[in-house]
């Protein structure tokens, strides 16, 4: 099962990546979209969402890094 690591690791770098990926687009359309004569960012309720999916991402990404630096710095037992 060692051996699968690499890939598993590459796997979670891929998922973080696009998750970044989807707020950063969550916000751009936010800023664009209107509705009920404003911006939607300019919802409370959305601001909220938007902000509990962000610290969402980093805190996987955070996460991800430690994994990252033990996984290169960590033998293989």
């Amino acid at each position: 099962m060692i051996n699968f690591n690499h890939e598993r690791l590459l796997l979670c770098m891929q998922t973080s990546r696009l998750a970044r990926v989807c707020v950063e687009e969550s916000m751009k359309f936010s800023h664009k979209r209107k509705t009920f004569g404003k911006r939607l960012i300019d919802h409370p309720v959305i601001r909220s969402k938007l902000a509990n999916m962000a610290r969402q991402v980093e805190g996987i990404h955070a996460f991800l890094e430690q994994v990252s630096y033990n996984y290169d710095k960590m033998d293989d037992n």
